[in-house]
């Protein structure tokens, strides 16, 4: 997985953390999508089952993108950071905020349990708030990892450690994982930014992701979201 360089031709303007940024707009966006449309009123069992469906996903994506963080990218960090407690304060409390998430992830866990079920009104007023609940705290820390971890991390790796993680990650998501997941950061990306990101797979996940993944993507999410 190459490297993305700010400041060249064509390249994104938020050089290697580019994927790290559609991730976390890809959280933003489809959490504020689902609590507004678990909000209609006349939300059927068969469309609540299908939106507890994409709850699932982005559930999952959170869980693996904390894990790699907390298994493979603070421990690659933290040794560069020795006798520097203001930058290992800051790794602290992206642990610690991974783990006060728990509970808001469990609190919407529960609320799709219920609005499954039942679908419409009150359960779905009742998950919307749950979901606006945890996309706030998750916002909060979203917002602390691009403007105080991110430096911090772009400070303490070279370009070759950072391109050794990303590999690590890419490996760990696999061509099964990147069929849903590539095309989801893409969804509302810049067209320099996806460029940049599929620089990094090889060929044929571009070719995969190009004429495959990215349309069934789009049906899907016309589907979801009936746009």
């Amino acid at each position: 997985m190459a490297t993305i360089q700010p400041g060249v031709p064509d390249g994104p303007p938020r050089g290697r953390f580019t994927i790290v940024y559609l991730i976390h707009e890809a959280f933003r966006r489809d959490l504020t999508r689902l609590a507004a449309a678990v909000r209609d009123k006349d939300v059927s069992t068969a469309r609540a089952t299908q939106l507890a469906g994409h709850w699932d996903f982005i559930k999952d994506q959170l869980h693996h993108h904390h894990q790699v963080e907390d298994d493979s990218l603070w421990p690659l960090v933290r040794p560069k950071l020795s006798g520097r407690d203001e930058q290992l304060a800051v790794l602290e409390l992206m642990e610690a905020q991974h783990r006060s998430l728990e509970p808001y992830t469990k609190g919407v866990d529960g609320g799709f349990t219920s609005f499954a079920r039942l679908g419409g009104q009150p359960a779905g007023e009742e998950l919307a708030r749950k979901i606006e609940e945890m996309q706030s705290h998750l916002g909060t820390h979203l917002d602390d990892e691009e403007q105080r971890c991110f430096p911090v991390i772009d400070e303490a790796l070279s370009e070759e450690e950072f391109d050794a993680f990303g590999k690590a990650t890419a490996k760990a998501v696999g061509v099964r994982g990147s069929a849903r997941f590539f095309p989801w950061i893409f969804d509302g990306a810049q067209p320099v930014e996806r460029h940049a990101v599929l620089t990094m797979p090889p060929p044929p996940v571009r070719l995969l992701c190009r004429f495959i993944w990215e349309p069934r993507y789009t049906r899907r999410a016309a589907a979801l979201w009936g746009a």
